[in-house]
């Protein structure tokens, strides 16, 4: 054999070695990403009461909506102008547009719940909501029955194949020395959310607009109707049996952050959800539904007071002492990013000014002492 051939032979004898460690000429390509597709974070956007938008990727939710807070009819130029700023995006261009593509409200009340038909109208997106609220939208406002589904309680909202909502039965707040197993109060619930991120992470949130305060925690829902003489009585699982039962469907023990709905009533909850669910963060909502010092919720005039850690000094002791930090907004329109790195704020500078809103904290309008400091917490609580 020439030095030429043996030559070749050596170069031939080397790329069949190479094929053979990297599997062979015509090895198939990888398999691709399961995750290609998820979303690399949410961006929570809070704008007054207990409204959230929420976007996952490219689908938003909305929860609640109710821009106005006076009066019992829907008013749908304030729905418009609401809706402008979230279809705008955080940059006010189309690069950063949201979206709404799925409608959630926890409970009727005026502080939630009546801008619900135009939101329908405006979006024509699924509504997910208490039945009463599917009834009015219906029978009053010609809203297709097809586009709402009254809940009971363990649906499975599917929004990508990264991002699921179940739904809670929960109940009303009650007042101190008061007690209600939900039958004297309308029916409400809140959310579980989890959204699976691109490097694998879960995120996990649980929000409600309104919620248990002492034993309603535990005590199971009992209604009893009566229909052509018949009476019958059907029992629900008390808040915390319904939420176990959504977060074992998940196949979680817990979430990552509570975003908790009362006005009053805290701490009482506080002590059995952050130390069962292993909550890490915790954003107080339900904010400036009540007036003070004669000024209303007014989303152009800025919060009229501020949340206060000190208007609730045993949520305030108690949180402290489980590490868990309290995260809450100072004006309409205030946004945080939540990823696999936790929970951060965000600009929102174009929504805010839609509204005169600045960029950062409270105004234009001047605030005021909470009109409720003194009533949140129980002396048994």
């Amino acid at each position: 054999m020439t030095l030429k051939n043996w030559m070749r032979h050596l170069a031939a004898l080397a790329l069949v070695t190479l094929l053979a460690a990297c599997g062979g000429g015509n090895s198939a390509p990888p398999p691709p990403d399961p995750l290609a597709n998820a979303p690399e974070n949410v961006r929570m956007t809070w704008f007054g009461i207990t409204n959230w938008h929420y976007q996952i990727g490219d689908k938003g939710v909305l929860l609640d909506g109710e821009v106005v807070n006076s009066g019992s009819t829907p008013r749908a130029g304030s729905v418009t102008t609401a809706l402008t700023a979230i279809k705008s995006g955080p940059g006010g261009t189309p690069t950063t547009a949201l979206s709404i593509d799925v409608i959630l409200l926890g409970h009727v009340h005026p502080d939630h719940s009546v801008q619900l038909p135009e939101w329908a109208k405006q979006t024509g997106k699924m509504v997910y909501a208490p039945p009463a609220a599917c009834t009015t939208l219906v029978a009053t406002y010609g809203i297709p029955a097809a586009q709402c589904v009254g809940l009971k309680g363990g649906e499975v909202i599917k929004l990508s194949d990264f991002a699921e909502v179940r739904a809670v039965r929960w109940v009303h707040s009650v007042e101190c020395n008061e007690f209600s197993n939900g039958t004297g109060t309308p029916e409400t619930f809140g959310f579980l959310f989890t959204v699976r991120t691109k490097d694998g992470k879960v995120l996990s949130w649980f929000t409600s607009d309104s919620g248990a305060g002492g034993p309603d925690l535990t005590t199971p829902r009992v209604v009893t109707s009566v229909s052509n003489g018949v009476t019958t009585t059907v029992t629900y699982g008390s808040p915390l049996q319904n939420l176990n039962a959504a977060l074992k469907d998940a196949k979680l023990t817990g979430f990552e952050i509570w975003q908790g709905g009362p006005e009053s009533r805290m701490v009482y909850q506080a002590r059995t959800v952050i130390p069962a669910y292993g909550v890490k963060t915790f954003m107080p909502h339900h904010l400036d539904a009540r007036a003070a010092n004669g000024v209303n919720f007014n989303l152009r005039y800025g919060m009229h007071y501020a949340y206060n850690p000190d208007d609730q000094p045993k949520l305030k002791q108690l949180l402290v002492a489980l590490g868990v930090p309290q995260v809450y907004p100072t004006n309409y329109w205030d946004a945080w990013i939540y990823d696999s790195k936790g929970l951060r704020t965000t600009p929102n500078t174009a929504m805010k000014a839609a509204y005169g809103l600045p960029a950062e904290g409270p105004g234009p309008g001047t605030q005021f002492a909470n009109p409720r400091a003194g009533a949140l917490e129980c002396t048994y609580d």
